[in-house]
């Protein structure tokens, strides 16, 4: 463009060097804008992969090899398989491999925790508790023989989904590794697992078994085998009293049964019947408090004769028994 007016020629003229500090100035202003922006993007980046490895570093956090509450080491190699079996686990959960983290667990907790239903342990574990992508957080809990016990912590992966969420959103499970032979599998839900028992006593013609018990992170059940080989009907407890049904531990404690969860129905055993039968304990998970025996401190031996007194606490044709493990 060339400009005709003499006199804005003249002006500019006779200003340049003023124009010239001011264009020099936007021209400097506008690079040291770019460096602060690249400087500050720089610094982005780098705190982002800082945040990075230390989310890292939280899901695939090693847990001390101390456990918590027997305070005894699991041995390194145990260790190392057992955070392995867990970092599967939580992996194939966050990518919906149903089957494969299916697989991991135990027989017994397929049976006994998801109903040997892998579509109910997809609805009612995986689908309620990985909406989102998951991180986890380890903790040695109870070392015992063939069995270690973590508190496993389940968070939001703050990564993955961009928001930070509260602590009362995070999950908190017990995992068992259980090892036969050489494989290992991981109990859950709250579930620790399964112990063969098989101990009998027989009584005025009543005999009971000690099948097994499955083991609770806060309460045990018993499956309890009953036959009545006598003429009258029995009732293994009254449940007038809720501390007449419990176990006792080496150091003589006491852990009462959860009876208003058993249907009497369940304690009724005719003549000449064999029933099974599950019976739940108040009894929280601990290798410490060692049980040595299932009490039935009530039962009725003649049920007829029960249900026709009318003041039930007066009837004196009871029993006491007791099954030693």
């Amino acid at each position: 463009m060339i400009i005709k007016n003499s006199n804005i020629r003249r002006s500019i003229f006779e200003n340049r060097y003023v124009i010239f500090v001011i264009v020099f100035g936007i021209i400097l202003a506008f690079l040291v804008i770019r460096i602060l922006n690249a400087n500050a993007k720089e610094k982005f980046e780098q705190k982002k992969s800082e945040t990075q490895n230390t989310m890292i570093v939280q899901e695939k956090k090693d847990t001390s090899s101390q456990a918590v509450i027997t305070q005894t080491e699991v041995e390194k190699p145990v260790q190392q398989n057992n955070l392995k079996i867990i970092e599967e686990f939580i992996g194939y959960c966050n990518n919906k491999e149903i089957e494969k983290a299916y697989g991991l667990l135990s027989e017994e907790c397929q049976e006994e925790v998801f109903s040997s239903n892998i579509q109910y342990f997809k609805k009612n574990y995986v689908d309620k508790i990985f909406q989102t992508k998951k991180m986890y957080e380890t903790q040695a809990w109870v070392n015992g023989y063939q069995t270690q016990t973590y508190k496993v912590k389940i968070m939001e992966d703050i990564l993955s989904t961009g928001k930070i969420t509260s602590s009362k959103n995070n999950i908190e499970d017990y995992y068992t590794l259980v090892t036969k032979g050489d494989v290992t599998k991981i109990n859950l839900n709250g579930y620790i697992g399964r112990q063969i028992i098989e101990k009998e006593t027989v009584y005025s013609g009543i005999r009971v078994k000690l099948l097994y018990k499955d083991i609770y992170s806060e309460y045990e059940t018993y499956k309890i085998e009953m036959e009545n080989t006598t003429t009258n009907t029995i009732l293994m407890d009254t449940q007038e009293n809720v501390k007449t049904m419990y176990l006792e531990s080496d150091e003589q404690n006491t852990y009462n049964a959860h009876s208003h969860e058993v249907d009497k129905t369940q304690l009724t055993i005719e003549p000449n019947q064999t029933k099974v039968v599950t019976i739940p304990f108040n009894k929280l998970y601990s290798n410490q408090a060692i049980i040595r025996k299932v009490v039935f401190s009530d039962v009725i031996l003649n049920y007829e004769e029960y249900v026709a007194v009318e003041n039930k606490k007066q009837y004196t044709n009871r029993g006491t028994i007791t099954i030693e493990i």
